[in-house]
């Protein structure tokens, strides 16, 4: 790990397994429903539609970016069906609310989702007022997190000074690519590993690991 040598004004946030414990289920339900699209829209059984689930969301980064290229599927057909899902289950965590307050900076939401699930996700953690910016899939025009490109438009789109901006994501090797274009990346680790993840090769980009994002917001604020 490296030291931490920079102060940040810019604070770039994965959304699902970050900003809530994966243990809350949201993104298994999810996982069903994109089997069941798939299922439905290719006319395949279920154990076919988990088979291509996994291997476009290892190949292209995310199912719905497989599903485009080799299906022509319609991507918000898609994301409205598959974020069908109880989103009571998400409750407020206070240490992750005071932690951001404390924060100085541009406070940025990136993700692989799009806004109503943004939104709704955040109704829930009560962060509506958190975050100054969401850069989501449509924004992307449809190219997921890791393909550099995505981050690029970011970067773009918000002005962003890369040596001054830290990421943090579940997904390890979504933060390779933000290394290499010079932010410092902190890797959530939510105890198990994403079926679409390589956290043995992006070890060498991950700048710092927590399994508490909220305790460590809070460490590292003290050191700013």
């Amino acid at each position: 790990m490296k030291n931490l040598q920079k102060k940040f004004n810019t604070w770039i946030f994965d959304l699902d397994n970050t900003l809530y414990s994966a243990e809350t289920g949201i993104f298994d339900q999810i996982d069903k429903l994109m089997g069941e699209f798939i299922s439905t829209n290719l006319n395949v059984d279920m154990n076919e539609a988990k088979k291509l689930q996994k291997k476009y969301f290892k190949k292209h980064g995310t199912t719905l970016r497989g599903l485009m290229d080799n299906h022509n599927i319609n991507p918000e057909d898609f994301l409205n069906e598959v974020h069908r899902i109880d989103y009571s289950i998400i409750k407020p965590n206070l240490s992750l609310t005071n932690a951001l307050k404390k924060i100085n900076g541009n406070k940025i939401i990136y993700t692989n989702a799009n806004r109503s699930h943004v939104n709704a996700i955040l109704s829930r953690l009560e962060l509506i007022d958190a975050f100054d910016n969401i850069f989501d899939i449509t924004d992307a025009e449809y190219i997921p997190k890791p393909e550099i490109s995505s981050y690029r438009e970011l970067i773009k789109k918000f002005d962003v000074n890369t040596e001054t901006t830290i990421m943090f994501d579940d997904i390890a090797k979504n933060l390779v690519p933000a290394s290499k274009i010079g932010f410092t990346t902190v890797w959530i680790d939510i105890g198990r590993e994403n079926y679409s993840d390589d956290i043995e090769n992006s070890k060498e980009y991950l700048d710092y690991q927590t399994t508490d994002l909220p305790l460590w917001l809070n460490s590292i604020i003290k050191e700013l």
